[in-house]
């Protein structure tokens, strides 16, 4: 099974969304629609927010993410704004683990 983060990030490009990770909250380390660069940012920091954002730059949803140290399940999305899309992507990832 995919991780959260990781298929968020797919989701989200396949959708057609620009993904931006802002690692520790701080810095913009990644903007743009490729999943090896915006992943590889994600995982290089403790925690931090996805933002995805539409063809106008609009943030349409943002996801807060989390690594802990032996995390078990190790579901590092661990909260969001609800909305539309933040609902779409929840279905569908819900929807491939059975749930």
């Amino acid at each position: 099974m995919e991780k959260a983060h990781r298929n968020l990030v797919r989701w989200a490009i396949d959708q057609g969304y620009t993904v931006d990770v802002w690692g520790e909250d701080e810095f913009q380390d990644y903007r743009g629609t490729d999943f090896s660069e915006a992943v590889e940012n994600i995982e290089a920091c403790d925690g931090g927010t996805i933002y995805l954002n539409n063809a106008d730059g609009e943030t349409v949803a943002w996801f807060s993410y989390i690594f802990d140290y032996d995390q078990n399940p190790d579901e590092i999305i661990n909260d969001w704004g609800i909305n539309e899309v933040s609902d779409a992507w929840d279905k569908q990832y819900n929807n491939l683990r059975g749930k």
